[in-house]
């Protein structure tokens, strides 16, 4: 519970940092935040398919299958239909960026499901819940300065800009705090689908933040920093 709640805090002071110290986005190019994306997508990969979805199958194969299958597909759907010409990231190469209400719903949903998966590997191992802990730190700070550079480029007002920054930061502790509550005293299935649900849309948001980029030759470094983070978990939850 401690260790949780200090990954939970520090969480909020990263997305806080990125959002709001223009020298954060200065020193970071599009480059080192891809690469960055790219370690935490293989954490979280990682994480999902040697850690939480084996304990969720352990307590109902069936509903551990269906909750992944439902997480994957929901979020799939919820992107698609949320932000259909919007760049998800900022080191992505388009041109929109302006975020109507309900791409900024999708990023909180996105945000929320941060804090519901930490609480879940958790639940699954204090190896693999620090683990997720050091995924979401690495993309937490991107994703403050990915939020509020959308923003200001869309020509949101400054006030608007700094309170969805302030939800989209409050959602993953909400989360976080909703799952380890929800966790406690279920049975065995609906623990099985919760946990399911959680390393399916760990395994969506690796999908979709790193595959489309590591498989390209524009950057060779990404698909090396996805493997070294795979690879460690799976490594070190072997050793354990």
């Amino acid at each position: 519970m401690t260790r949780l709640t200090a990954f939970n805090c520090a969480a909020v002071g990263m997305t806080l940092l990125g959002g709001l110290v223009p020298a954060v986005r200065s020193a970071l190019s599009r480059a080192a935040i891809g690469r960055m994306f790219a370690l935490r997508s293989g954490i979280l990969l990682s994480v999902a398919l040697v850690g939480i979805l084996p304990e969720a199958a352990r307590l109902n194969e069936t509903l551990a299958g269906v909750g992944a299958l439902a997480a994957f597909l929901a979020l799939f759907a919820i992107e698609s239909a949320s932000i259909p010409d919007t760049c998800c990231e900022f080191v992505d190469e388009c041109h929109a960026h302006r975020l109507g209400p309900w791409a900024l719903a999708a990023l909180f949903l996105h945000s929320f499901l941060d804090g519901f998966n930490l609480s879940a590997a958790f639940a699954a191992g204090q190896a693999l819940g620090t683990a997720g802990g050091v995924a979401l730190l690495l993309h937490k700070l991107a994703d403050g300065f990915t939020l509020t550079s959308l923003l200001e480029e869309g020509g949101y007002p400054r006030g608007s800009v700094l309170a969805s920054l302030a939800i989209i930061t409050l959602a993953t502790p909400l989360g976080s705090a909703l799952s380890f509550l929800g966790l406690r005293g279920l049975a065995p299935g609906l623990t099985a689908a919760l946990l399911a649900f959680s390393g399916g849309s760990l395994l969506y948001i690796a999908a979709s933040a790193a595959f489309a980029r590591t498989h390209k030759k524009k950057d060779p470094w990404s698909l090396a920093f996805f493997i070294a983070g795979a690879a460690a978990i799976a490594a070190m939850r072997g050793w354990l």
